[in-house]
């Protein structure tokens, strides 16, 4: 016992003598909840050397400041200030407009007569024979791409672009990509409600011996997407849920779509598994206001968005 006494009356002597008069300290104000530690000056150790008279700092009632008695615990050196948090880092500039579309000749969408006219004569009277046939359907490809179509393709346009050497399956996944008119790129900016679906399903019945096809939607209600026009975006991935993916978007360039695909399309970056998502509008009519968002260029698996 005299041994334990002896070491904290040495403990004591040691604080005593840490301190000299008029040093500043830290003491530790209880008057507030939780306590914190407020800088004020050291002024003596008082008798019996387990207390300590410290000059608080000044107040509207003291402003040289009140002098209490603290004891040993509630006063340390002054500590090193803490590390202030890392400033916040700048809103991410909004987006360079998306890359223009390919130049065209002419304006308007492309009827199916004026495809053919113009693969016609851009192939020449020797189709098969033409040295630069592989460019010149790339060619025919890239002009539906741009100016877009009027029509759907269909199998009389497939053989009779057939039957002319002017066919290639790009060139009508151009015309149907591309069907209808562009959409505008503020036109994906705002919120879209979100489907997993199967638009444009197909049923066969029959009606008087003869088949029916019946064309339905199959769907069932998914996420929530929001696109900011500062290049953010904020992704409920299940409605009604708190999970919301935070992430920026870009623009897509073309070389980043499909080779038959005009746009605009934009990147969703990092969202759903890590993954970027594609966005593109709808064209076809009767489904403008509806976009397409899917995983990689290929928008496997997809969702269609709707506006609420």
């Amino acid at each position: 016992m005299r041994v334990v006494i002896s070491l904290a009356l040495l403990a004591l002597a040691a604080f005593s003598q840490s301190f000299k008069p008029g040093e500043t300290i830290e003491y530790k104000d209880g008057s507030s909840y939780p306590a914190k530690w407020e800088k004020g000056v050291f002024v003596k150790m008082l008798p019996g050397g387990t207390q300590a008279l410290i000059r608080k700092k000044p107040s509207q009632f003291f402003p040289e400041g009140s002098e209490a008695a603290f004891a040993i615990a509630d006063i340390r050196s002054p500590q090193p200030a803490a590390a202030q948090p890392p400033p916040p880092e700048p809103a991410p500039a909004r987006p360079s407009p998306p890359p223009p579309a390919p130049p065209a000749a002419g304006e308007g969408l492309l009827t199916k007569e004026q495809v053919l006219a113009y693969a016609k004569q851009l192939m020449g009277p020797n189709p098969w024979g033409n040295p630069s046939r592989d460019a010149i359907l790339d060619q025919i490809r890239d002009y539906v791409k741009a100016r877009g179509t009027s029509f759907q393709p269909d199998l009389d346009f497939s053989n009779r672009m057939g039957a002319q050497g002017t066919y290639s399956v790009h060139i009508g996944y151009a015309a149907a990509a591309n069907y209808g008119k562009p959409p505008k790129p503020e036109s994906y900016f705002g919120t879209w409600l979100l489907r997993a679906a199967n638009r444009g399903s197909q049923s066969y019945t029959t009606s008087g011996g003869r088949p029916v096809v019946q064309t339905t939607d199959s769907q069932a209600e998914s996420g929530q997407l929001t696109i900011n026009p500062d290049g953010t975006y904020a992704w409920q991935v299940l409605r009604g849920q708190s999970t919301v993916l935070r992430g920026n978007w870009r623009w897509a360039r073309p070389e980043e779509m499909h080779a038959w695909e005009g746009g605009p399309a934009m990147w969703l970056l990092n969202a759903k598994q890590g993954a970027d998502y594609m966005v593109r509008g709808d064209r076809e009519p009767g489904y403008e206001g509806w976009i397409d968002v899917g995983a990689g260029k290929g928008r496997t698996p997809v969702e269609y968005g709707r506006r609420p």
